[in-house]
């Protein structure tokens, strides 16, 4: 009879245990990245629909006779359909994308979001066109 060889393949406890630790420190260092840019990327759809609303505002000016609107309700009949801003707006104006909540005002015309003081982003903060 011959000898037996030991054939041990795969990794040690060790080696297992070594990766994991990097793949979590990895993650700890990439996870809030990844928030950070999904809630500028998320700032930037509420831009974009304001820029959309103040359109609207301007094409229902020039159908009025030059008059601006008063509410924003006037704005999103001229638009159509809101949900179409892609932030998650309801009739009201209030909006909420992410960890953005706001609410959409109208000031002589000019459409602007002003995001809550207790959002998870960018609070307090006001985006106009």
């Amino acid at each position: 009879m011959g000898k037996r060889k030991n054939k041990n393949y795969g990794f040690t406890l060790i080696e297992v245990i070594l990766v994991v630790a990097i793949i979590t420190i990895l993650s700890a260092i990439a996870v809030p990245q990844v928030g950070k840019y999904l809630n500028k990327a998320n700032r930037s759809k509420v831009i974009g629909a304001v820029a959309e609303l103040n359109n609207s505002s301007t094409s229902w000016s020039i159908d009025n006779g030059g008059d601006v609107p008063s509410n924003i309700q006037d704005i999103f009949t001229e638009h159509g359909n809101i949900n179409k801003l892609g932030i998650g707006i309801d009739s009201s104006g209030n909006f909420k994308i992410g960890n953005i909540t706001g609410k959409l005002e109208i000031d002589n015309g000019e459409v602007y979001a002003k995001i809550d003081s207790n959002s998870r982003a960018f609070p307090g903060e006001e985006i106009r066109r």
